[in-house]
């Protein structure tokens, strides 16, 4: 495995096409094509489905397209350490995220580690729980956010944050009587706007999402793939988005927000591994209080 079969690699899974992805590599096409195929021999694994129209990402490549991003991060890291003559030895903090959202709580945190660990580097990954539970299990994450319930078959350590609940948020064009909090019966006669059930698996006892799940035998909803999509539908007028706490910007404007009832809330922090010695790490982890 080389360089250029990882850059050519991480260009095609970009682009998701081979011409485009040569053009910026200053490649051939066949010359791409050859590097993918010599990779995708010593892995022993198909990394695209292939078509004359379509190119896509098979499991696998998806899976070895993190590994190889942070591969490549490394290298074009470590090339400027030994150009600039640094010294210090770098290392990284690889944190996981199922939601854009999740971000904002990040760069308090991140401005005060810059300053605490200037040669420790965040690598930033939103994924969906599953690639997540991967990357963890893997040890490629050191840390994920997450509910405690989605970690409960992982060997990790978890340190709670806040108890989160979901709302609905929609536009107030909608007419949706307002009060303290919404009852599921209020959202009955409207499109629901949900996100993959890969992104908040389902907790069990949550009465919420088995309504939701009643609701979309007989109604029409829709179901996005990232919390920015489903806001953005809820602004729309398109009907009433359901997320989760740590799914909704703190400075979220012109939409309408409510707690809905008959809920159970949801412990919601830090999964990281077990003894993690690493300073950095454990400063991470203890900046949420």
């Amino acid at each position: 495995m080389n360089t250029q079969q990882l850059e050519c690699f991480v260009c095609v899974a970009d682009k998701l096409n081979f011409t485009k992805a040569s053009e910026e590599l200053y490649l051939s096409t066949p010359t791409v094509t050859h590097h993918i195929k010599s990779l995708e021999e010593e892995l022993g694994a198909k990394l695209f489905y292939r078509t004359s129209k379509v190119v896509q990402l098979t499991e696998i490549g998806s899976l070895f397209y993190s590994d190889a991003k942070e591969i490549l991060n490394k290298i074009n890291l470590s090339q400027k350490k030994i150009s600039k003559n640094i010294a210090q030895n770098l290392s990284f903090l690889r944190i996981g995220c199922s939601s854009y959202a999740e971000l904002e709580q990040l760069e308090f945190v991140l401005k005060s580690m810059n300053t605490e660990f200037p040669n420790t580097y965040p690598l930033l990954y939103v994924e969906d729980y599953f690639k997540l539970k991967t990357m963890f299990d893997s040890k490629n994450l050191d840390i994920m956010f997450a509910t405690k319930e989605m970690i409960k078959d992982m060997d990790c350590s978890f340190k709670k944050i806040k108890t989160i609940s979901s709302y609905a948020i929609f536009s107030s064009h909608l007419d949706i009587s307002k009060k303290s909090y919404l009852s599921f019966e209020d959202l009955n006669d409207y499109c629901l706007i949900t996100l993959n059930p890969k992104y908040i698996p389902f907790h069990h006892g949550n009465k919420l999402q088995e309504k939701i799940a009643l609701h979309s035998q007989d109604n029409f909803n829709i179901v996005c793939e990232n919390d920015q999509a489903s806001i953005m539908l809820a602004k729309s007028g398109y009907g009433v988005a359901i997320l989760p706490e740590n799914s909704i910007p703190k400075n979220l404007e012109d939409v309408c927000i409510y707690p809905i009832g008959e809920q159970k809330s949801i412990e919601y922090g830090i999964a990281y591994q077990k003894k993690a010695r690493e300073k950095y790490v454990r400063y991470f982890i203890n900046s949420f209080n």
